[in-house]
């Protein structure tokens, strides 16, 4: 009998630990611990990924899973068509330049760095009014116009490259349109053998492929078609009858997922399938949400291997809009997707906290203990990544949005300053300082912002960063002694930012900024290097004030929820803004505390009315799927 080295050219490898890092499928070893042979096999799954910034459907995009684009669409009734794009790298999403023309069931293709949109409907229409000619193309940061289509299209889907295109389809009267694109002018191509709109594509100009889509004489279709540059051939039917799909790959491997069906409900199916050259087979991931409208993201993957899917309707047309993005892979790795979970609750509702330390060693600082209103409480509790204890209290200085040292490097080492308390007397803001060493807390020299509560806080405990309050945009430096001196005045005047980061490398993000009788929500942020303010880019979502926040730097950190009582969460990795999953339920004025903005925690906050409830921050990971092998 042949033995194992002797098919596979190796010997089996004995170890007393499994391998971590990525190893052949099908490759075997024996652990000696566990007294096992083991091997690597791939899988199909779906991951759920970080949603888009702007729920919407009717979208179009290219690339492949690690750096894709969508564009266009709606993101309410089917009414008007929008310009907005967005940028996804295999991790996040973040918002990239407008087109010009706002479209909504339009072809798109190319990688994310050589896109193109073609054609497409502003506004949407049921009528041939609702079709355009125009042509944009893009390159990864901005659109600019590119060859007109020789006839106005519509529900038309394109595959190839923004050099080398081909626009199929159009809607009203469902047609075989076929055009080809050479860079800069379109050319007649030859007629597909069915007529059809909403179809999924892929594939390069001289080696595409069409299936599925939309047909007068048949609600939908299941037929693949292939096209060499000029003529087509026919090829097998699709398992699921479908349009408006997710689509990808080429002529022998190509991905189907997804899609609106002929009637519902269910208007919509979470069915992916493959074609691997010769037939269409059903996977047995499915997507977590059903969904259509939406078609393309992953154009210019090469094959079906890997898909991305995100965005689109999740009932009827025009209506269930979704950010929701998932990625299906065969791989011999298991991706477990980036996700809040509940934690311990707090002994006691509160809002208007403050936090500091790391997801196992936190600290929710005071606050609103009741409602908006109530005075603030001395209460300092301790999280230790499961349940919260009470520590020392605060003898002076309680406070609700009050600044604290906030790089989130230890609950045993903590300062907290300024803020406001409405009741009891003396109410107002608070000049106070207090140092915490982990039990007791300890007055120091008051914080020179007397006047101005609702300010934020950075830096550690003997390096800290007041920045803003109440009408005003002064900030503050700590040293080693609690001594404050004043630092760089922020751009403009804001409260309640969400704040961190060391004190020469900070940031301020969202909050409040005013005039004396008027409140504005602000979507601006800016980073502090120890001596000025930089303005960055807007926060893609308007998350206002009294965030739950948490992060190393200014090139680190998430913001978490906000006024009024939002769910969404957003990162910044010092150069732009992406999202993050959202928490399971919205909040503001919640604390945060976490080590990075991949592992974090807020505590507490304003849903509608005040909570106990903690929710923590787990960044998305990856691992080998190893298998047990059964011995007899």
């Amino acid at each position: 009998m042949a033995t194992y080295r002797e098919i596979s050219g190796r010997a089996i490898q004995s170890v007393t630990t499994d391998p971590s890092e990525s190893v052949a499928e099908g490759q075997i070893w024996y652990n000696t611990n566990s007294d096992t042979f083991k091997s690597v096999v791939t899988l199909e799954a779906v991951s759920s990924a970080n949603p888009m910034n702007t729920s919407r459907s009717q979208i179009s995009g290219g690339g492949i899973q690690t750096a894709a684009f969508v564009a266009g669409g709606t993101t309410a009734s089917p009414a008007s068509g929008s310009t907005t794009t967005e940028n996804y790298n295999g991790t996040n999403w973040a918002t990239s330049a407008t087109m010009s023309n706002p479209r909504v069931y339009f072809g798109a293709t190319g990688p994310q760095t050589a896109g193109l949109a073609v054609a497409g409907g502003p506004p949407f229409s049921p009528s041939p009014g609702g079709a355009q000619n125009n042509v944009e193309e893009y390159d990864g940061e901005g659109w600019t116009a590119g060859g007109a289509i020789p006839t106005n299209v519509w529900t038309n889907k394109c595959f190839g490259t923004q050099t080398a295109a081909v626009s199929v389809g159009s809607e009203p009267n469902t047609t075989n349109y076929v055009f080809n694109y050479d860079g800069s002018s379109w050319t007649n191509g030859g007629t597909m053998n069915s007529i059809r709109s909403y179809s999924g594509t892929g594939g390069p100009q001289t080696a595409g492929i069409v299936f599925a889509g939309a047909n007068p004489s048949a609600p939908v279709g299941k037929a693949t078609e292939f096209y060499d540059g000029s003529s087509w051939t026919s090829g097998p039917l699709c398992s699921v009858i479908s349009y408006s799909m997710f689509c990808g790959g080429g002529q022998t491997s190509a991905l189907k997922g997804g899609g609106q069906l002929t009637a519902g409900p269910p208007y919509v199916t979470n069915v992916i399938e493959k074609y691997d050259g010769s037939a269409w087979s059903t996977s047995p991931a499915t997507l977590a949400t059903a969904r259509g409208y939406s078609s393309g993201q992953t154009q210019n993957s090469p094959n079906n291997s890997a898909g991305l899917f995100s965005g689109g309707t999740t009932t009827n047309v025009g209506t269930g809009h979704t950010g929701a993005t998932e990625e299906f892979n065969i791989s011999a790795n298991v991706i477990t997707s980036a996700a809040w979970t509940s934690g311990g609750a707090l002994p006691a509702t509160v809002a208007a906290n403050q936090g500091v330390g790391i997801q196992t060693a936190a600290l929710s600082i005071s606050g609103q203990p009741n409602s908006p209103g109530t005075a603030a409480t001395n209460a300092t509790n301790h999280y230790n990544g499961t349940s919260w204890t009470a520590g020392g209290s605060l003898s002076a200085g309680a406070a609700s949005y009050g600044g604290a040292s906030s790089t989130k490097g230890s609950e045993t080492a903590a300062l907290y300053w300024n803020g406001y308390n409405p009741t009891p007397s003396p109410a107002g803001y608070r000049a106070t300082v207090s140092s915490y060493n982990g039990s007791s807390w300890t007055a120091q020299p008051t914080y020179p912002g007397s006047a101005n509560g609702y300010g934020s806080g950075a830096g550690t405990s003997t390096a800290a960063l007041g920045m803003g309050g109440y009408l005003v945009s002064n900030c503050y430096e700590s040293d080693g002694s609690y001594n404050w001196t004043a630092g760089g005045a922020l751009p403009t005047s804001k409260y309640a930012m969400a704040a961190g980061g060391p004190q020469t490398a900070a940031i301020g993000a969202g909050g409040y900024g005013t005039s004396p009788g008027s409140v504005t929500i602000q979507s601006t942020a800016d980073t502090y290097n120890g001596t000025s303010w930089t303005s960055i880019s807007v926060t893609p979502i308007t998350q206002a004030a009294k965030n739950g926040c948490f992060g190393t730097s200014s090139s680190d950190f998430m913001v978490a929820g906000g006024t009024p009582a939002r769910s969404t969460c957003i990162h910044y990795n010092g150069t732009a803004w992406s999202t993050r999953p959202s928490i399971s339920t919205g909040r503001h004025a919640g604390s945060g505390a976490g080590a990075s903005g991949t592992s974090g925690l807020i505590a507490g906050g304003n849903t509608g009315s005040f909570t106990t409830a903690t929710e923590e921050f787990t960044g998305e990971t990856t691992s080998l799927n190893v298998n047990t092998l059964t011995q007899s």
